[in-house]
């Protein structure tokens, strides 16, 4: 029965089908990963949903992990989110 319906489709036709499919499901992905790996604390702040402040307050106690680089303070988004969520955790 399979071997009926694949006689009948063009195989021009079902491989731009089939790339189109696989575009469609892997653009989620790409937009994601064009995230920059580190950002500033103002991003960080925005990704975090809270106050530059408090990513502040969060750096000078320790909370969350950060690298100085020149007089840029810079944050990977998901080792801040890995730190906030094992703190939350131990205080539970």
């Amino acid at each position: 029965m399979a071997d009926l319906l694949l006689r009948d489709i063009d195989p021009d036709e079902l491989r731009a089908g089939i790339v189109a499919d696989v575009l469609a499901a892997l653009r989620p992905v790409l937009v994601e990963s064009s995230e920059p790996r580190l950002v500033g604390g103002d991003r960080m702040a925005e990704l975090a949903g809270v106050s530059r402040p408090t990513i502040d307050r969060a750096v000078r106690d320790k909370l969350i992990p950060s690298v100085l680089i020149g007089r840029r303070r810079l944050f990977d988004p998901q080792r801040v989110i890995d730190s906030l969520s094992s703190a939350g955790e131990s205080r539970a």
